[in-house]
């Protein structure tokens, strides 16, 4: 993954069993393409990771900040312009020790507050 990620034009995202996928929606046009799409950033299930918990919907959008709820209550918020992301879980609001190009590297959480 590339330090200078930028959230496609016309994101398109997806919760898959073992991640959260984000593709460029210009790139679904073609139809002879979609077996071969590659997403622009797939952040993967995994302890310490962004995300620890399989992804199951997108919550909400404003700007290029993105919700995703995951299994047991956990909301990730991705924030594309700072490349962070935070999450929210009954025992709090904890930020990710990396930044969202490192956040299959399981570097763990820390309290917001």
């Amino acid at each position: 993954m590339s330090d200078e990620f930028t959230l496609p034009a016309r994101a398109f995202f997806s919760c898959e069993e073992d991640g959260f996928s984000i593709v460029d929606g210009a790139l679904m046009r073609n139809t002879l393409a979609l077996t071969a799409i590659e997403p622009a950033l797939k952040l993967q299930v995994g302890p310490g990771n962004v995300f620890e918990q399989r992804p199951l919907k997108l919550t909400g959008r404003e700007g290029d900040v993105v919700s995703v709820e995951c299994d047991g209550g956990t909301v990730v918020h991705l924030d594309f312009a700072e490349m962070l992301a935070r999450v929210q879980r009954a025992d709090g609001e904890f930020l990710y020790m990396g930044g969202l190009e490192d956040g299959n590297a399981g570097m763990g959480f820390m309290a917001a507050r």
